[in-house]
């Protein structure tokens, strides 16, 4: 979900495992969804990307984000207490770097957690007819809702407006970037789904299959929305479906300003959910 803007162009990469002067090790916060590999026996992990405020290390198809103030709230990163910390760690794309034990060792320095933070999840409940009304009226408002985005993305909400499943096949790695366009809407179709407990339709089954035909960053976000975890932005919108009848325009625009195109695109996954499900709940509105 274009998590940070890009940094500079990367030197070339190092090879083997960096290796940090020896420093005190920085304080970091492991997310309890981080992969099981941060706390395992110390091996190399491969850094996929490198941002002012994050970087991506990869191991086993598995991405750990690493998190500094600023940084969208992946919901399974390690938080960093300050950018400097981030930058005091030099990485580039396409180094290795040593995780385990609780640790990442990089050639700059080396991160130690500390303590852990649980990350939210969208509710899980079936919502009323008004609110669905609601809510998808406020998406479908959204300014400039579609600018910029693939024409499949389009075609895809058009499809549902007439009950129709997306191609999850189709979707999968469609876009450019770490985390294309077309996964932000399948992102935004599985939390959706959850928040209105929709029918599945064995989306996340598809969308599990077909995972390796995308980014290991926006496949690891796949599973994590899978299970109704999201960035702050998305739960608090989702949220905000299931409270008291509200004007939702300020929550849908704080989730379509989530980088360049990511926002937008997930926006569209929700509304997706919204149609392809038309049988909410009757309960009081």
């Amino acid at each position: 979900m274009d998590p940070s803007p890009p940094a500079a162009a990367p030197a070339a990469p190092s090879v083997g495992p960096a290796s940090a002067p020896r420093a005190a090790l920085l304080p970091a916060a492991a997310s309890t969804l981080a992969p099981a590999w941060l706390h395992g026996a110390p091996a190399p992990a491969t850094v996929v990307g490198t941002f002012d405020s994050a970087a991506y290390l990869l191991r086993d198809d598995e991405v750990l984000p690493l998190l500094a103030p600023g940084a969208l709230l992946l919901p399974g990163g390690l938080r960093l207490a300050t950018a400097d910390d981030l930058r005091a760690l030099r990485l580039r794309t396409g180094d290795e770097v040593e995780v385990g034990s609780g640790t990442v060792l990089a050639r700059g320095g080396a991160l130690a957690v500390r303590r852990t933070w649980r990350p939210r999840r969208v509710p899980q409940a079936s919502l009323p007819l008004a609110h669905r009304g609601a809510a998808l009226a406020a998406v479908l408002a959204t300014p400039h809702l579609t600018d910029d985005l693939p024409a499949p993305l389009l075609d895809t909400l058009h499809a549902a407006e007439d009950g129709a499943l997306p191609d999850v096949a189709a979707l999968l790695g469609l876009g450019p970037g770490l985390t294309p366009a077309g996964d932000d809407l399948l992102c935004g179709l599985l939390l959706g789904l959850r928040a209105t407990d929709g029918e599945a339709h064995g989306i996340p089954e598809d969308v599990g299959a077909a995972a390796h035909r995308t980014t290991a960053l926006s496949a690891t976000l796949l599973r994590q929305a899978a299970l109704g975890y999201a960035v702050p932005p998305v739960v608090e919108l989702l949220s905000s479906w299931h409270g008291a009848p509200a004007d939702l325009t300020l929550p849908t625009s704080r989730v379509a300003a989530v980088g360049h195109t990511s926002g937008r695109a997930l926006l569209l996954g929700l509304a997706v959910a919204l149609l392809i499900d038309p049988t909410p709940s009757e309960g009081p509105s």
